[in-house]
């Protein structure tokens, strides 16, 4: 493909795309279509519900084959039940296979039949056979419904029939909406599709172009930035890049898209909103990618532009501005963390903390992932600021950055102090980074460059995971107090003022209500139906922290629920509530305190219904504020509300205090033995609230002067240890996925990568604790979970034994039959035992319970289940503990028989105890377990990097000792033996290093013999060549001389001159020769010692630096370059090659010579002196360096040669780059004095 037109290609793709999407939402190619497509599915669903019938008939049939003649077997026929199925003999229901529904009691009288229903478990259709004496009606779920919402019940379509459909059920015939019938053409449902407008078909379509789109913008973005970096212009491509990703995302905010166009729950708001820029999780997820992509890019442009180097070279003065800057910047990036962090937690429904709870959901993980990428930005971000501090703090001395970091520190800790507390110590913890950066980069030899790098990215890894645990606990904090405030106004009000307005106003709506009057009219009151939509549909979210009761007496003031004899009257109800100081503002609403309970309430609002035309029916709301119980049992399937709380009504106490006396106080917290009555004296008490031991108290002042304390459980250090522990845990692995992701698309890197054996020792010794601790941790988890598990059940059955013999001994054959001084015995005995507990009779039917609301609510419907029943009834069963499921609620529940002790072979009934809270119990343990095993993990690894780093160093000491005794080791110097006791691998390495110096010393002097004959026969044959080119032209000027003599030629004066010139000069350059070898072979031997190679580049620059006979420019850090060399060699070097350069310029042009020194990554510092002269040619390029070699007339050729010498003999290197007609650069590399 052409690579000019790839941009335009890859554009087009992504405008297509999204063109594409639009055609599909407005559906322009086919606008009839949206009513097609409902039809079709409408088909699709009618398929599949005759597909169930056809299940439904075919279980009925197994039922039938199983069923005696007078006999129920229990146990065999769940085995063939897969839907719901109650069987009636004579009108009695003799098996059910479900406990969670309920048989419709006024199914329509047929023999056989398919027909939909609707009852407070939500709709079915149920298939009727029947073959006498026996009727089995087998229920289809259609759709789940619940009368509470929450996060275990929440209503849902059945997926076999409807799977992934969004739509309406509606149980009447509507004309205008697509219908399902059965195979016999019987009316079942009308489907409602307006609801899933932006659900159709093509859903999966729309988000693949949307995906599609996206990513082909962002090639054609990286395809036109790319143009511009491959002409070296960085910052042109990079800046483009940004500017075109960051108008997408703009234009895609703008637009609202995708969610604008395709349901997707991963922009929809519901699940997280903060802000325009922030709508939706999807939203929050692409700006954290785009702030990824902003700082990889700032790491691109900060490498190609060899910022570092430029920064070596900068004045101090500046270079303090920008230390300054680096540091208040990467103070600036913690107090964004800390938002983005809060952010998160308080504009999202999920619950984030994992010391409240670890249920991990798709959403969770995708917030963690956004975490996890914003952490990689913030290490990206810092690793520049690190850098450009670490280069430019060894210019300064070793205590101004801690001056400048304590000044910076001090102001803005102190404005925290003042303004905003919970910053406080996410300052503090930037002012400990910082100092642990400038202590590294006074110490630079300390660790190599890659192992430098991966401690930065863990150290921001720890800083960012401590800002959001901190962040956490401020939230948490918030939210409690906000919390307590509200809780803290609804105790201190005598009267709901609000509530009682409200609840007047729906009254007339009640009454109006034409659907609750049809119902209340009929022979069958269907109070389910009506209950549920006086308390969906009227009652708002207002009324939550009520417990609500629904009555329906008949113009007679008669209850008009037939099944419940022993419901109260209506006067009865009048009664207890119609009293002159109970009566309201409001009419017939009536509000009953308890004058032994401090805010207890309860309003009783009557209604009046017309029934017909001269009677009128009653609906009694009965609302019951929610009483504080510490120990309640009241389950969490109980609570309305759509997502987990941080904190409930089990968890709070609170207390009245009039001074310092104790006048009221509910709740598990003992106010008269703990509470220190000193903390009512201290003003924070009412503004943060105050800890104390394991609590915290919150103080509200009423205006009768009375105080009110709200206290909860201290949630303090263990709790931010535990985020703190997750976050850093979920971070690492976020950074060794990336990293490896990184190094499989950047192979060539791995192979680069060449780490010191100090770094590969800490590598190792880190994945090798790493592994063992999470191998450890995973099978102490496996082992104490089941542990927990065992003896809850264990103390379940115990739990549910006591209960059973308790109740044995009460029971007799009238108690049964007397069920409300049954009922009273049994609510004594679960307060006593704190559980719920259920009666059943010898048949399963319920009797008695302690929490009705269980089966008013139509969570668990008045059947046994028929698993107890069948172990229990048929095969003797002691107990039976089954799993349950409510919703997306799974506890436990135990079953055991109930039995007279008069006649203890008979079984009287059945006694149920579900433990809703078995499943929380068991999550609390776990979570208790599962953070203490991260805190120990996350604490144990830091731990481990730290003391692995300085195990390191020692391991190596003596292999950097015995490196710097190999780099003295010379055949010419003298040589030092080791001097190591130990007698492991490291004491044989400097054995034999002692072994190898004496063999070395014992051939030295042979060595140096044949040496020194080599060098003199080499120097001989240099000589002789030398001389013997200006001998030549001696010998031949005196032979011309001689001849002109002898032929007595009248200009022999004239000649005689003019060849003594000759003579002499060539004499001259025989002396400089000779001069040169003497001055080579008296040259002393190089003497490596630490000099400052930047001050003598210096001096020898400013030497040549002459503007009438050449232009010579610098680029020196004004710093101390240390290093290990001969200084008069080094100056003679720098000499030469200034010397030489100046000289290599044709006299044509003016000589233009630039030097450098930089610093390299690698430890290693590099010169380079570069002319514009003619530069060297090809043939003679690989004698520059042989002795007595020069291109100039008066060259000795001994100057590169010696240069050469002694740099080698420094540990460094010299070498050149030339270009003919352009110039030449001679580069000298030489290692720093801290890495010799």
């Amino acid at each position: 493909m052409n690579r000019k037109l790839t941009p335009f290609l890859l554009f087009l793709a992504s405008l297509l795309c999204f063109i594409a999407i639009a055609t599909l939402h407005f559906n322009w190619l086919s606008p009839g279509s949206t009513k097609q497509d409902h039809q079709e599915e409408a088909e699709r669903i009618t398929q599949r519900v005759h597909h169930c019938i056809d299940k439904a008939n075919q279980q009925g049939e197994r039922i039938f084959a199983n069923l005696g003649q007078n006999t129920i077997s229990f146990s065999t026929l769940l085995k063939k039940a897969d839907y719901p199925v109650f069987v009636y003999r004579m009108q009695n229901l003799v098996f059910w296979s479900s406990h969670t529904i309920a048989p419709q009691p006024d199914l329509p009288p047929v023999a056989q039949g398919v027909f939909a229903i609707e009852n407070e478990y939500g709709r079915f259709v149920v298939v009727r056979q029947q073959r006498l004496p026996y009727t089995i009606d087998v229920y289809i779920p259609l759709q789940i419904d619940y009368r509470i919402n929450n996060a275990y019940l929440k209503p849902k379509l059945d997926e076999e029939v409807f799977q992934q459909a969004n739509l309406q059920l509606i149980l009447t015939p509507e004309p205008s909406l697509p219908q399902v019938y059965t195979a016999e053409g019987q009316f079942l449902f009308s489907l409602n599709f307006e609801q899933s407008h932006k659900t159709s078909g093509y859903v999966r379509l729309q988000v693949g172009l949307f995906v599609a789109g996206i990513v082909f913008f962002i090639l054609f973005a990286s395809s036109v930035s790319r143009r511009f970096l491959r002409k070296g212009a960085y910052s042109h491509g990079i800046l483009l890049l940004l500017l075109l990703l960051g108008s997408m995302r703009v234009a895609l905010i703008l637009l609202n898209l995708p969610f604008a166009v395709v349901d997707v729950e991963l922009f929809d708001p519901k699940l997280y909103a903060a802000s325009f820029w922030s709508p939706s999780v999807g939203d929050l997820l692409l700006n954290v990618l785009l702030l990824a992509a902003v700082a990889g890019s700032g790491i691109y442009l900060f490498r190609m532009n060899r910022v570092a180097s430029q920064l070596q070279a900068m004045p101090r003065e500046r270079s303090r501005y920008l230390v300054i800057m680096s540091m208040l910047i990467f103070f600036f990036l913690l107090l964004l963390q800390f938002r983005f962090y809060y952010s998160i937690y308080h504009n999202s429904p999920l619950l984030l903390d994992v010391t409240q709870s670890l249920e991990i959901t798709r959403y969770k993980v995708v917030l963690y992932g956004i975490m996890v990428i914003n952490t990689l930005s913030l290490c990206m971000f810092t690793y520049v600021l690190a850098t450009m501090v670490s280069v430019l703090v060894p210019k300064e001395s070793t205590f101004w950055p801690y001056k400048a970091l304590m000044i910076i520190s001090a102001i803005l800790l102190l404005f925290a102090a003042v303004f905003t507390p919970e910053l406080f110590s996410v300052l503090l913890l930037g002012l400990l980074f910082w100092a642990i950066i400038i202590l590294a980069s006074q110490h630079k030899h300390a660790i190599s460059f890659a192992y430098r790098t991966y401690l930065l990215f863990f150290l921001v890894v720890i800083v960012s995971a401590i800002t959001g645990a901190v962040a956490q606990f401020a939230h948490y904090h918030n939210d409690l107090k906000t919390y307590k405030q509200n809780l803290a106004f609804n105790i201190l009000q005598d009267n709901d003022i609000l509530g009682e307005y409200q609840l007047n106003q729906v009254a007339s709506e009640i009454a109006g209500d034409e659907l609750i009057r049809m119902k209340m009219m009929g022979p069958y009151v269907d109070a389910s139906f009506i209950r549920r939509k006086i308390t969906r549909q009227y009652l708002s979210d207002y009324f939550d922290k009520y417990e609500i009761n629904v009555m329906l007496f008949d113009g007679q003031g008669r209850t008009l629920e037939s099944a419940d004899t022993s419901a109260i009257t209506l006067q009865q109800l009048r009664q207890v509530f119609d009293h002159p100081q109970m009566r309201t503002e409001h009419r017939d609403l009536f509000l009953l305190k308890d004058p032994t309970r401090y805010n207890a309430r309860t309003y009783l609002k009557l209604i009046q219904v017309p029934i017909s035309a001269t009677h009128y029916g009653t609906i009694a709301l009965q609302l019951t504020l929610k009483r504080l119980l510490p120990n309640s049992v009241v389950p969490e399937l109980l609570v309305d509300q759509k997502y987990n709380q941080p904190f409930g009504p089990e968890m709070l106490s609170y207390a009245i205090y009039s001074g310092n006396k104790l006048r009221y106080s509910e709740g598990e917290y003992d106010y008269a033995t703990n509470f220190d009555r000193d903390l009512l004296s201290k003003p924070e008490l009412f503004r943060l609230g105050l800890p104390q031991d394991d609590s915290h108290h919150y103080g509200v002042q009423s205006t009768n002067g009375q105080t009110l304390i709200i206290t909860t459980g201290k949630y303090g250090g263990r709790e931010v240890l535990s985020n703190f522990s997750f976050l850093f845990l979920s971070y690492v692995a976020g950074l060794i996925l990336s990293g490896l992701l990184y190094l499989l698309l950047q192979r060539h890197r791995l192979r680069d990568f060449r780490p010191n054996f100090s770094a590969k020792i800490q590598i190792f010794l880190n994945f090798g604790i790493l592994l063992p601790l999470l191998l450890v941790s995973i099978t102490t988890a496996g082992l104490v979970t089941a542990s927990y598990k065992k003896d809850l059940m264990t103390r379940y059955e115990q739990r549910g034994e006591a209960i059973q013999e308790h109740l044995s001994q009460q029971l007799s054959r009238r108690l049964l039959q007397r069920q409300r001084q049954l009922q009273r015995s049994v609510t004594e005995i679960a307060a006593i035992a704190e559980a719920d507990i259920n009666i059943y009779d010898r048949n399963g039917m319920l009797l008695v319970t302690s929490q009705p609301l269980i089966f008013e609510t139509g969570l668990l419907s008045k059947l046994v289940n028929p698993e107890a029943f069948a172990a229990i009834s048929e095969r003797q069963a002691l107990r039976v503990l089954l799993e349950e499921q409510a919703g997306n609620l799974s506890f436990n529940s135990i079953y055991l028989p109930l039995r007279d002790e008069a006649y203890p072979t008979e079984l009287a009934g059945f006694i149920g105890i579900p433990f809703f809270d078995s499943e929380k119990e068991l999550d609390l343990k776990l979570i208790d377990l599962i953070t203490t095993i991260m805190n120990i993990f996350s604490v144990m690894f830091i731990l481990f990097l730290v003391l692995t780093f300085f195990a390191s160093r020692a391991l190596t000491v003596p292999l950097r000792m015995l490196a710097e005794k190999l780099k003295r080791t010379s055949l010419t110097g003298r040589n030092e033996m080791l001097a190591y006791e130990g007698a492991d691998e490291i004491g044989m390495l400097v054995s034999e290093y002692n072994r190898m110096l004496l063999t070395l010393e014992q051939n030295k002097q042979e060595l140096a013999m044949q040496e020194k004959e080599a060098a003199w026969r080499e120097m001989a044959r240099q000589v002789a060549h030398e001389i013997k080119n200006p001998l030549t032209p001696m010998k031949l000027s005196l032979q011309y001389l001689q001849k002109a003599i002898a032929e007595k030629r009248p200009n022999t004066e004239q000649l005689i001159e003019k060849i003594s010139h000759t003579l002499i000069t060539q004499i001259n350059i025989l002396n400089d020769i000779a001069s040169s070898f003497s001055s080579f072979t008296s040259m002393p031997e190089p003497k490596p010692e630490p000099m400052d190679i930047a001050a003598a580049l210096h001096k020898a620059a400013d030497l040549h630096n002459d503007p009438a006979t050449a232009i010579l420019t610098k680029q020196i850090p004004e710093r101390e370059v240390v290093v290990n060399a001969d200084e008069s060699l080094m100056v003679r070097t720098f000499n030469n090659l200034l010397l030489n350069a100046i000289q290599a310029v044709p006299s044509s042009r003016k000589p233009h010579i630039k030097v450098r020194l930089e610093l390299q990554d690698s430890r290693q510092v590099l010169i380079s002196i570069r002319d514009n002269g003619s530069g060297i040619p090809k043939e003679i390029q690989g004698k520059v360096f042989i002795p007595n070699f020069s291109t100039k007339y008066t060259g000795s050729g001994i100057g590169l040669a010696v240069a050469k010498r002694g740099i080698e003999s420094a540990g460094g290197k010299i070498w050149f780059e030339t270009e003919e007609g352009q110039g030449t650069t001679f580069f000298i590399q030489l290692p720093l004095q801290d890495e010799q």
